[in-house]
């Protein structure tokens, strides 16, 4: 994915990037995990924590990223 994708999708579904995943209302997370769905992700087999957190933080490291 790279950041112009991240950040379509993010705004698409209301997605703030610059906040803590813990900081997200319940709301928020419904979002990213409607994102997670849209884009088909799945999170690594061994995680530990939920698709919505893995998902979350693979759009921020993608919206980061240089062109």
């Amino acid at each position: 994915m790279n950041r112009e994708i991240a950040l379509n999708l993010a705004a698409m579904h209301g997605i703030d990037l610059r906040r803590d995943f813990f900081t997200l209302s319940a709301g928020d997370v419904e979002s990213v995990i409607e994102a997670a769905n849209a884009h088909k992700y799945r999170k690594p087999r061994n995680a530990n924590g939920s698709r919505a957190r893995y998902f979350f933080a693979f759009l921020q490291r993608a919206a980061n990223k240089e062109s």
